[in-house]
């Protein structure tokens, strides 16, 4: 069985009928879901379905939503139950700056500190911001704390730097693109006991769902590819990747 380690459960394209998506991916082998919150509201969602067998929730702002955004603003503690098992998903996206370079900066930093008060990991989007990530980063002394780094775009350089940093790598469906040759050779450096996976749904649908709605049914098609890529056993993978978030996450599955 396969654990969807970043799925918007709380989008509205998915929240509206979530238990008919969370049926179809049982059938389809994957029995737990982390439901990642970008903003308030979603992160209120993503605790409600945490209510529910085989649902986390992981709070926190992304980083396109961090314009004139105070921590302060809401209670943000309130939220943490049992199952509250991260914070995100927060960092840095320089593409189309949706929110300010320094507003992003602010936020990515308050959050780990957030994490580091609750004690517990954090979940990283990077887009064109890897230097500035890894400052705040260092500075904030994110190892602390560990995490994964959500849907993996990054080098093999900048990977074995945040290896020592107590992060696991998280892969989705673009690792099945025709032209991510350069994600999939990336991969195949990276060590198994730090890789996780995810479907980012309703985001990346991968190649076979290519122009759908993502949903956590489509995971299996990411572990075989992985599987084949790193030549193991999807049964074997299977453990291995729960192996991989205890280490992180504790005993939580």
């Amino acid at each position: 069985m396969l654990v969807d380690t970043h799925v918007h459960l709380n989008d509205d394209r998915l929240f509206l009928h979530w238990k008919e998506v969370v049926r179809r991916a049982k059938e389809n082998g994957v029995d737990s879901f982390f439901v990642v919150g970008y903003d308030w509201e979603s992160s209120e969602r993503a605790v409600f379905l945490s209510n529910h067998d085989g649902i986390y929730s992981i709070i926190g702002v992304h980083p396109h939503d961090s314009s004139n955004f105070e921590l302060s603003m809401c209670d943000w503690r309130k939220l943490i139950n049992s199952k509250t098992i991260g914070i995100g998903e927060i960092g840095l996206d320089y593409y189309k700056l949706y929110s300010p370079k320094e507003s992003q900066k602010k936020v990515f930093s308050e959050f780990i500190q957030f994490a580091k008060e609750v004690k517990l990991p954090i979940i990283i989007h990077c887009r064109e911001a890897w230097k500035d990530l890894l400052d705040i980063m260092r500075a904030e002394k994110a190892w602390e704390v560990g995490g994964i780094m959500h849907s993996y775009s990054g080098s093999y350089e900048t990977a074995r730097a945040l290896s020592n940093w107590n992060f696991l790598f998280s892969f989705s469906g673009p690792i099945t693109y025709p032209n991510a040759k350069n994600l999939r050779e990336t991969l195949k450096l990276i060590p198994l006991d730090l890789i996780v996976i995810e479907t980012d749904a309703p985001y990346l649908p991968p190649q076979p769902y290519r122009g759908r709605l993502n949903e956590p049914s489509y995971l299996p098609e990411i572990a075989k590819k992985i599987c084949e890529l790193k030549n193991v056993e999807l049964e074997r993978f299977s453990e291995i990747l729960k192996n991989n978030l205890r280490r992180v996450f504790g005993d939580i599955l």
